[in-house]
């Protein structure tokens, strides 16, 4: 990283586009997804979750590796029609969609999966065998229980996501039998969190239903979802694909057979290591307790989950000097804060650093390529960053998004168009 920020600078790539940079590596964006085609069966639909980095040039080279992607708003859906997705390439998951956007989606052949029995309702009344080529499938709550961030946990008994399987399995089951249409589960746990181990339950338990309703029922599809958690610490090791596939495959063996067609949606493990973030030391404050602030341009802004809920979420953080050479000095505490009229603007209030730290320097937040500037707030109106791609040592540095102007964040807030 500190490589790549001292060529940019002296490139000039980053041009006068502020003082924070978003750096994507789309080379190892390439590498991950050709791991993920790997591990799979070659039939396998690879819905990429927008949500995770709605970023439309990253997308299209989503789409040119020939995968699809999973989209949880109408914009989202439109993002996925600008870049030229397939429509049955296209998983629409929103747990609130309105008639009208499910008519939409059902006109398009976009694949659906509805959160609760009553979409389903509302789909049965809008279905047309022969106007729709759309897949159509229900997501099932296992109530496998939380994981280690509650926030992310969505198998929990409460959940607003999915048709609860307890108390529903036998109303799932005639469902399945009354609606021909109907021919897909769908389960996801949770996304960062969950463990493995728990990942396998959530999807064993709707496997088991699965197996179950195919004795009777046309049911063809199973999307397995995403929640493969990414590695945020140096110290952790990272979970592979194909790990979790041949555990699948021991769990869930006719997945992996040419009876049914497997989706999966993942987003932060294809992302999360592939983009970072680096903003300028604007000033080194001293304090009374003896640990030194730097204040930089980005906060909570794009790291929201680790502003508010920093017990649950981490980035590991290194600092570089003026010209890009990572400072290797004689370490000592820190607090790293964000720009914003917020008392919790941290990035982190107890990070050790090179004590040579100082204004003009920049810091290097790792692994944000995933729901970071996905989730950027608009509070005090600042500039969203530009978005610098590249691939590889040696290679052309592109804008994959420019910084957004001044006049743009006015539009935004205006009703002058």
């Amino acid at each position: 990283m500190a490589d790549v920020l001292a060529r940019s600078l002296r490139e000039g790539a980053v041009g006068c586009s502020g003082e924070t940079f978003v750096f994507f590596d789309l080379s190892r964006l390439q590498n991950l997804l050709d791991r993920l085609k790997a591990a799979f069966p070659p039939t396998t639909l690879h819905a990429v979750a927008v949500k995770a980095n709605p970023t439309v040039e990253i997308l299209r080279q989503i789409c040119l590796a020939g995968h699809g992607c999973e989209v949880a708003s109408i914009g989202e859906l439109e993002l996925a029609n600008t870049v030229g997705f397939p429509h049955e390439a296209v998983v629409f998951d929103s747990p609130v969609k309105t008639r009208e956007e499910l008519e939409y989606a059902l006109r398009l052949g976009i694949g659906i999966n509805a959160n609760s029995l009553g979409e389903l309702e509302r789909i049965d009344a809008l279905y047309s065998p022969s106007s729709s080529r759309s897949r159509i499938g229900v997501r099932i709550n296992p109530e496998t229980g939380k994981g280690s961030i509650n926030t992310t946990s969505v198998a929990t008994h409460n959940s607003k996501f999915g048709v609860p399987m307890k108390k529903n399995r036998d109303t799932l089951l005639r469902v399945f039998s009354a609606y021909k249409w109907l021919t897909g589960v769908h389960v996801h746990i949770g996304s960062q969190g969950m463990s493995p181990e728990q990942l396998l339950e959530g999807v064993g338990t709707v496997y088991d239903f699965f197996v179950e309703a195919r004795q009777s029922t046309e049911v063809t599809v199973f999307n397995i979802g995403g929640g493969l958690p990414a590695k945020y610490r140096e110290s952790e090791k990272p979970i592979r694909f194909a790990e979790y596939a041949d555990s699948l495959r021991l769990r869930c063996p006719d997945l992996f057979t040419p009876s049914v067609s497997l989706v999966t949606e993942f987003g932060r493990s294809l992302h999360a290591s592939c983009g970072w973030v680096a903003s300028k030391i604007e000033y080194r404050v001293e304090s009374s307790d003896g640990t030194p602030t730097l204040l930089v341009h980005v906060g909570a802004d794009m790291f929201v989950r680790k502003a508010y809920r920093p017990d649950d979420w981490h980035h590991d953080i290194s600092v570089c000097d003026s010209k890009g050479n990572l400072r290797t000095g004689t370490m000592r505490t820190f607090r790293v804060a964000g720009p914003l009229c917020f008392a919790g603007d941290y990035l982190d209030r107890s990070v050790s650093l090179p004590n040579d730290a100082t204004e003009g320097d920049y810091v290097i937040v790792h692994d944000a390529g995933a729901y970071t500037f996905s989730m950027w707030s608009l509070y005090n109106s600042r500039q969203f960053p530009p978005i610098i791609g590249y691939e590889g040592p040696g290679t052309k540095f592109r804008h994959l998004r420019n910084r957004q102007s001044v006049e743009d964040i006015v539009k935004f807030w205006s009703c002058v168009t």
